[in-house]
C-alpha cells in the first residue's frame, strides 16, 4: 500500500482501491475500488441516544497511522451528545473497513454510518419556520428526514441484499430502502421473516451486476445487540443500526465495522466475507468433518400433507383463513401420520428423517404433548426407531411465553412490557428550524403494529435463570431415552422475538441482550440441552448468519409461497446463501408450498443438488388438488435411491 499526502490531502492506494482525503470537502472521504464502485462516504457519522439527535460540531483534519500490513485514518470529533468521536478507516492491501468510537454515557437509540446531522448546518440559514398549508401544523406537511441529513454520494446503481423473501427480491436501486430484519413481516414481499436471520451482508455495483463491492457488517462476538442492519437510500445513501435502548454506555462504545471488499459475484463476495468473520475470531468455526450419518438422509414433513386436507388455499382465494395455513394444525395428530408413513411405506418410500410439525403439543403449553391428538407419542417415537427412523420436532421457542403458548410460565420469568416505556421514535424534521426554537429529541409516538403482527405483554427472558432451568428440563425430556426419546428439534417462527421497546425483566439486572444476542441466547440453551441429552440430537433452524453457526446442524431453506411456476432458482439461491453462511452444514430443502405438481416434479429431482431431498405430501398438491401418480412414486424411489448411493461422497456438492 502506498500513502500519498500533498499538504491536507490524503491518498491512500491499495492493491484494487484508492481511498482519498481532500480537505476542501472536510467531510468525506472518496472510496473507490477498481472496478468504479463504491462513494463519496461522510465521516462523522450520527450515534443517537436517550431520545436525542446526534449532530456534528467540529470534526479535525485526519491522522495517517501506519503498521504493519495497515493504514488507519483516524479523524477526531465533537459532537453535540459525545464529548469525543473517533472515526477510523483501516486501509488493508486489498479491503477497507470503517468504525467509530464514541466517548460519554447514554442508552444507545441507533448507530449510524456514513450519514449525519450538522448543528448549526449552514443551509437552514436560508430557512424560515415551516409555514406550509393546512388545518395546523401537527397535520400540515413536513419536510423527510434526508433533507436535513448530509449524506454520502453513490458511486453505484443496484444494492444487493441478503434478506431473503417470497418475492425472491435481491435487487434494489440506490435510492431505495431496504432492511436486513429480525424481526421479518410476512407482508413484506410477500414475507421476509423465513430466514432469522441472513447474513448482514449488503452489495453495491452497476446495473449490469457484473461486479461488486460489499459493505458486511463486522460485529464482536457478544455485542450484536440490534435489530436490523438497514440501507438508507435517496440521493445519498447510509446505513443504520437499530438499538432501542438496550445498549448502555459507559464511558464508550466502539461500533461495528462496515467492510468494503471488491468481488465479482454476489457468492464469492458472500463467501470472502464469512471467511473474513470466521479468520478474525467474530464467527465461530465449527468443524463438521464427522457428522451423523443420519443428518444427510431423507426427509418427510407431514406439514404439506396437513394442508391438503385443510380448506387453507379454497379460503384464501375465497375469503380469508385463520393465519396463514387456516386449520392446518389441526390435522397433526398420531392417526395422520401413521396413515402418511403407511402410505410411504407402500409405495417404498422410506424417508430416514420425520418431522412431526404443528402441532403435536398441547394448544396453551407448546413443549408439553397433547395426549388427545398423540396418544402414547414415546410409543409411536419407538415404533419409528425400530424402522430406523430419527422423529424431530417442530418447535416455535418464542411461542413459549404467556402471551402465547406457554400458559405455564409464570409471569415471573418473562421480561414484561412496560406500557409508558413502549413507543416508537421518529424525527419530526421542525427540529432543525432555528426559528421554532425547538429541543433536538425525537417524538415519541404510540408503537406501530402493522397488520398480522403481534401483541404481546409477556415475552421470552433467556437469561432469567429460572426460565432457562425449565426449557433445560422441557428439552431433556423430549429428547432423553428416559422421556419421550425424540431425535431433535425443528425451530420456526424466529421472526417472533422480542422486538418491540418497552420491554423489561422482571427479575432487574444492569443488561438485557437485545437483537440477535437475544435469539442467540435463546436458541443455545435449546441446542445446549438438547446435546446433552442426546450428542447427536438433530438441530434445524433458519438462521442462515454464520454468528449462529455454532448453535445450528441443519439449516432449513422454509417456505416459498411464491408466484413463479418454477421454485428451483429462487431455492437455488437460498442454499447458496445458506452454505456459504454456515460451511458444510446440513440442508432442509423444504416443499411448502409447492405451487403445483409440475413444480414439485421439477424441484423433486433438483433438491439433491443442494441438500437433503424432503416430501412433504402424500397424497398430492395442497395449492391445485393435483394427486400423485404411479409414475411419480417411480420418480422419487429414483430420486432417493440415487442420493444414497452418492450422499457421502457427493452430498450437496460445493456451489
Amino acid at each position: 500500500m502506498i500513502v500519498a499526502k500533498k499538504g491536507n490531502n490524503i491518498t491512500v492506494t491499495g492493491d484494487n482501491y484508492t481511498l482519498e482525503y481532500n480537505s476542501k470537502q472536510d467531510m468525506y472521504v472518496t472510496l473507490l475500488f477498481n472496478n468504479n464502485i463504491g462513494g463519496e462516504l461522510f465521516v462523522p457519522s450520527g450515534c443517537d441516544r436517550d431520545e436525542f439527535i446526534d449532530e456534528v460540531i467540529t470534526l479535525n483534519l485526519p491522522e495517517v497511522r501506519e503498521s504493519s500490513g495497515m493504514i488507519e485514518l483516524v479523524f477526531t470529533g465533537k459532537t453535540t451528545l459525545w464529548e469525543k468521536v473517533e472515526y477510523t478507516f483501516k486501509c488493508f492491501k486489498d479491503k477497507a473497513l470503517y468504525s467509530y468510537r464514541v466517548y460519554g454515557n447514554g442508552s444507545l437509540d441507533n448507530a449510524r454510518f456514513f450519514e449525519g446531522f450538522l448543528k448549526d448546518d449552514p443551509c437552514m440559514e436560508k430557512k424560515l419556520v415551516p409555514a406550509y398549508t393546512g388545518e395546523g401544523r401537527k397535520t400540515a406537511w413536513h419536510r423527510p428526514v434526508k433533507d436535513f441529513m448530509y449524506s454520502s454520494a453513490p458511486r453505484f446503481q443496484v444494492v444487493f441484499s441478503s434478506q431473503i423473501n417470497s418475492a425472491d427480491k435481491r435487487f434494489f436501486m440506490y435510492y431505495e430502502d431496504v432492511t436486513i430484519q429480525l424481526n421479518g413481516w410476512i407482508y413484506n414481499y410477500g414475507g421476509d421473516c423465513f430466514v432469522t436471520p441472513p447474513p448482514f451482508f449488503y452489495m453495491i455495483g452497476p446495473k449490469s451486476k457484473d461486479s461488486w463491492v460489499s459493505m458486511g457488517l463486522v460485529v464482536k462476538p457478544g455485542e450484536n445487540n440490534f435489530m436490523s442492519y438497514e440501507y438508507s437510500g435517496g440521493e445519498g445513501f447510509g446505513l443504520n443500526l437499530t438499538y432501542d435502548g438496550f445498549t448502555k454506555i459507559s464511558g464508550s462504545w466502539q461500533s461495528p465495522e462496515i467492510l468494503f471488499e471488491m468481488s465479482d459475484g454476489i457468492y464469492k463476495g458472500l463467501k470472502n466475507y464469512v471467511c473474513y468473520l470466521r479468520d478474525n475470531g467474530f464467527a465461530k468455526v465449527k468443524d463438521r468433518s464427522n457428522i451423523p450419518g443420519w443428518w444427510k438422509e431423507p426427509i418427510f414433513g407431514g406439514w404439506g400433507e396437513q394442508c391438503y386436507h385443510s380448506t387453507s388455499w379454497e379460503d384464501y382465494f375465497k375469503s380469508s383463513r385463520k393465519g396463514r395455513s387456516g386449520s392446518s394444525s389441526e390435522n397433526c395428530t398420531r392417526k395422520a401420520y401413521e396413515i402418511m408413513l403407511a402410505q410411504l411405506e407402500k409405495r417404498d418410500i422410506n424417508p430416514t428423517i420425520l418431522i412431526v410439525d404443528n402441532r403435536w403439543f398441547r394448544k396453551d403449553y407448546c413443549l408439553d404433548i397433547d395426549e388427545a391428538l398423540w396418544p402414547d407419542m414415546k410409543g409411536f417415537v419407538s415404533e419409528q426407531h425400530a424402522k430406523g427412523r430419527k422423529v424431530i420436532l417442530w418447535v416455535s421457542p418464542f411461542d413459549y411465553q404467556r402471551s402465547s403458548s406457554g400458559k405455564d410460565v409464570p409471569v415471573s420469568e418473562h421480561m414484561v412490557l412496560n406500557k409508558d416505556n413502549s413507543y416508537s421514535l421518529v424525527i419530526d424534521t421542525d427540529v432543525f428550524y432555528k426559528e421554532l426554537n425547538l429541543e433536538k429529541r425525537k417524538s415519541i409516538e404510540p408503537p406501530k403494529y402493522e397488520y398480522g403482527q403481534m401483541k404481546r405483554e409477556f415475552v421470552v427472558d433467556p437469561l432469567n435463570p429460572d426460565y432457562e432451568k425449565r426449557i433445560r428440563e422441557k428439552v431433556q425430556f423430549l429428547l432423553s431415552p428416559e422421556g419421550l426419546d425424540a431425535d431433535g428439534f425443528e425451530f420456526d417462527y424466529l421472526h417472533r422475538l422480542p422486538s418491540r421497546k418497552g420491554f423489561i425483566p422482571v427479575i432487574p439486572r444492569e443488561e438485557t441482550p437485545w437483537g440477535v444476542e437475544l435469539l442467540h441466547r435463546t436458541l443455545w440453551i435449546y441446542y445446549d440441552q438438547a446435546k446433552k441429552a442426546k450428542p447427536d440430537a438433530l438441530i434445524i433452524s433458519h438462521t442462515f448468519n454464520p454468528y449462529f453457526d455454532d448453535i445450528v446442524d441443519m439449516l432449513r431453506l422454509n417456505d416459498f409461497y411464491t408466484d413463479n411456476r418454477s421454485v428451483v432458482e429462487q431455492m437455488h439461491h437460498r442454499a447458496r446463501i445458506a452454505r456459504i453462511s454456515c460451511p458444510g452444514c446440513c440442508v432442509h430443502t423444504d416443499q411448502h408450498p409447492m405451487p403445483n405438481l409440475a413444480a414439485w416434479r421439477e424441484y423433486a429431482r433438483f433438491q439433491p443438488l443442494i441438500g437433503n431431498p424432503v416430501l412433504y405430501y402424500v397424497t398430492g398438491m395442497e395449492t391445485t388438488k393435483e394427486k400423485f401418480t404411479d409414475e411419480d412414486w417411480g420418480m422419487l424411489r429414483e430420486i432417493w435411491s440415487q442420493y444414497r448411493e452418492k450422499m457421502d461422497t457427493v452430498y450437496a456438492p460445493k456451489t
